[in-house]
């Protein structure tokens, strides 16, 4: 699922390379949220401008495809639905362009998890979907943790340095390891507990990134303090 202005669009599978799409469904709202049109594509393939034989003007609904466009898809058996008010008109065409800022590049980056993705792709990410006035919460978060990991690092470090040379450092070795090993797990759960509580309580994904981290280093910069 996935919106696109005042669409909704469902894509039932996409294949290797993002350039073909089967089964596509699309619902149009209005201010209101009151469903206006519904259609759905057999096929969907991507066409881009540089390989449209026409390489003409093509207008849809409420869509214009021009020579400057960068690409636009190019729909399969499309049975439309228009709800205007207590009737409803139905048609079927062979084909249909839609002209959507949906590169097949950005499918295949949508099918991999936030946390597997680039810096730049994440970036990139986040900021569509806010383009599009969806959720980009999961990005940002995503994309803040890879951009902060040296300082986590460092965070961990500091902490750590403090159990060999704070008030940890007359225990046992295996007290101390033990103690690293929770503290490296508290970690690990507070970053995870960040994404839901940002999306619940709705602060920045930067500061949920860095929560962990400022605690990480104030906690090994006080055990320091106390040797």
């Amino acid at each position: 699922w996935h919106k696109f202005g005042d669409s909704y669009v469902l894509i039932n599978a996409i294949a290797p390379g993002g350039e073909t799409l089967y089964g596509l469904s699309r619902y149009r709202v209005n201010a209101e949220r009151q469903l206006q049109s519904a259609s759905f594509a057999d096929t969907a393939y991507y066409v881009r401008a540089s390989e449209d034989p026409a390489n003409t003007q093509n207008t849809t609904e409420n869509t214009t495809v021009t020579d400057d466009s960068e690409g636009y898809w190019l729909l399969s058996n499309v049975q439309r639905s228009l709800f205007l008010g207590n009737a409803m008109d139905s048609e079927q065409v062979a084909e249909e362009i839609w002209q959507v800022d949906l590169s097949p590049e950005l499918l295949q980056v949508l099918l991999v998890e936030p946390d597997r993705q680039s810096i730049t792709g994440l970036r990139e990410l986040a900021g569509f979907f806010e383009s599009q006035g969806t959720e980009a919460t999961t990005y940002y978060l995503a994309f803040w943790k890879k951009l902060l990991q040296p300082f986590a690092t460092l965070a961990l470090v500091i902490l750590a340095v403090s159990f060999v040379f704070g008030p940890l450092r007359e225990a046992t070795m295996g007290y101390r390891v033990f103690i690293a090993l929770a503290v490296g797990l508290c970690f690990t759960i507070a970053q995870r507990l960040m994404e839901p509580a940002s999306l619940l309580i709705g602060f920045s994904p930067a500061l949920a990134a860095l929560i962990p981290i400022i605690a990480c280093t104030a906690a090994g910069l006080y055990l320091l303090r106390l040797k």
